[in-house]
Parts: structure tokens; sequence; C-alpha cells
């Protein structure tokens, strides 16, 4: 599967932990008939490579949510924390 997804996304804390990442708002077993994908991202403009996948999060009707993280290098990049917004651009080549 081939695409390009933007979209804009709040940064979440995971739990306790000074970890932080995005929710992919589609649902890619869908989009890509896959649970996880490596994916060249972009945050703010700012590059990253890592893989969208399950983590066991769901949103508010305990639909399965995928999810990119977000490194504390592009949070300092972009000087965002949890709760402000990104723009997020996501690539994903064939594999």
């Amino acid at each position: 599967m081939k695409g390009v997804y933007r979209f804009e996304a709040v940064l979440q804390q995971n739990g306790t932990m000074d970890a932080a990442y995005v929710v992919f708002p589609y649902n890619l077993r869908a989009e890509t008939g896959r649970g996880r994908m490596h994916v060249k991202a972009f945050f703010d403009g700012v590059p990253y490579e890592g893989s969208i996948v399950n983590m066991g999060v769901t949103d508010a009707d305990s639909n399965v949510c995928y999810i990119i993280g977000v490194p504390k290098a592009i949070r300092k990049q972009t000087g965002k924390t949890f709760g402000d917004l990104l723009q997020v651009e996501i690539l994903m080549a064939a594999e």
C-alpha cells in the first residue's frame, strides 16, 4: 500500500511516562491490510521514521486506535508538549 496521509493530531502522553504519541486517524488494517506498518513521518515538518502500531489504545467507543510515537527530540525541536496540536504527514511505501 502506498499513500500519503496528512492530518492534525493532539500529542498524547503515554500513561505517566515521558513518552508521547499521536493517533493515526484511520483504521490501518482497513487501509493497508496490516496491523503494523513502517512509515516515514513528519511532525510539524520534522522528519522521523517509525511504525504505526496497535498498542492497545482505544477511543471512546472502544475502537482500536493505531498510533505512532513522537520522540522527545522531536517534541523539543517543535516546541510541543502533551496536549498540543501537531501537523502530521505520513508516507507509506509499498512493501
